[in-house]
């Protein structure tokens, strides 16, 4: 594990390397000084940052790890003869916004994942002078090693453990973003809303950059995170590094936003994944499955698929809920359409 948190540290640094060579001081900059041209829509922006930070990163990536498959924003799906199985998820700049108009919060974001469990990530941001990483099992830490000069960082300071957000304390904030898109934002504004009331948030921040928002769910600095839409490589690299630090992470179903979105999670939101909504027009949507199964042991059952004492746990991307009675369980599972064979795959004794 060591091996490959090294190579994601690295990867994200060669990238951030880049984009610390950003021209002039934190102030905007033209399309002329940045290479800059519209994807989806005018505020969906690329630039030739974006492209030279994901050359950067690939390159690093394909020097230690040849036989890895890799996926980036900029360049889509990289297949390989004889797959190591073992694929990486890039955003070279998470925050292209934020980079042109000159506010701070943009990042490389690396993240490496085997048979669908992530295994290590690292996010550098090179105008705030921090960077994330985390391994499975391995904790996350952060760091403050002062701005890049040409990939090359000053003295770093002693790495911190994570641990997430203080529990019980006032004034929580919840980070999210919104899309492109008018139709989808107005779903989003309808969703926060409810998040608002129901997670008895005091304010809403928006840093433009979810790979960031979830770091500062993982640090502490934001008490929770709920994004609808995200892409893959929005999401990789912070939800592992936010699930290390302890905080409890629900990632996205469905990889592609733009043909099937759903929600990013992380953090104590006061309402359960089932109880969000996914637009009305979703081509997969979500089914409600009802089950039980015959045990003497009903906790002894429940606890071979969550670690705590609680009735309700996450599998398969599917919401479990529990219910004992004597001498069966019954079962509640609310998630994607597209994903019911999996889930009873996983929960072979049910009866559903």
């Amino acid at each position: 594990m060591k091996a490959f948190l090294a190579v994601a540290r690295a990867a994200a640094q060669a990238g951030a390397a880049q984009l610390a060579q950003r021209p002039g001081t934190l102030a905007p900059l033209g399309i002329e000084d940045l290479g800059a041209e519209t994807k989806t829509s005018g505020s969906d922006w690329v630039t030739d940052f974006d492209r030279r930070a994901e050359d950067a990163i690939r390159y690093v990536l394909r020097s230690y790890r040849p036989h890895d498959e890799i996926y980036g924003e900029e360049y889509g799906a990289t297949t390989v003869e004889e797959p190591s199985g073992y694929r990486w998820s890039i955003d070279p700049l998470d925050g292209t916004t934020n980079f042109i108009r000159g506010l701070p919060h943009y990042c490389s974001s690396v993240a490496v994942e085997h048979e669908g469990t992530w295994i290590a990530a690292a996010i550098v941001a090179p105008a705030l002078g921090r960077s994330w990483w985390a391994s499975a099992d391995g904790g996350a830490f952060t760091s403050n090693h002062g701005p890049l000069d040409v990939g090359l960082t000053t003295t770093p300071a002693q790495p911190v453990r994570l641990s997430g957000p203080l529990l019980g304390r006032s004034g929580r904030l919840l980070a999210s973003g919104f899309a492109y898109d008018p139709q989808r934002r107005g779903f989003q504004f309808q969703q926060l809303q409810r998040l608002v009331s129901a997670g008895d948030f005091a304010d809403l921040r928006r840093a433009g950059s979810a790979a960031l928002d979830l770091c500062m769910v993982a640090d502490g600095t934001l008490d929770a995170f709920a994004e609808y839409g995200l892409q893959e490589y929005d999401w990789a690299a912070g939800a592992l590094i936010a699930q290390e630090a302890g905080v409890p992470v629900r990632r996205a179903a469905w990889p592609q936003s733009d043909t099937t979105p759903d929600w990013t999670l992380a953090g104590d939101l006061g309402l359960a994944l089932h109880e969000l909504d996914v637009e009305s027009h979703h081509p997969v949507g979500r089914t409600v499955l009802h089950g039980s199964v015959a045990t003497d042991d009903a906790a002894g059952w429940i606890q071979t698929f969550t670690d705590s004492a609680a009735s309700a746990f996450t599998i398969a991307n599917f919401h479990v809920q529990c219910t004992v009675a004597e001498g069966a369980v019954h079962v509640t599972a609310t998630g994607p359409a597209d994903g019911v064979e999996a889930l009873q795959e996983k929960l072979k004794a049910v009866s559903w």
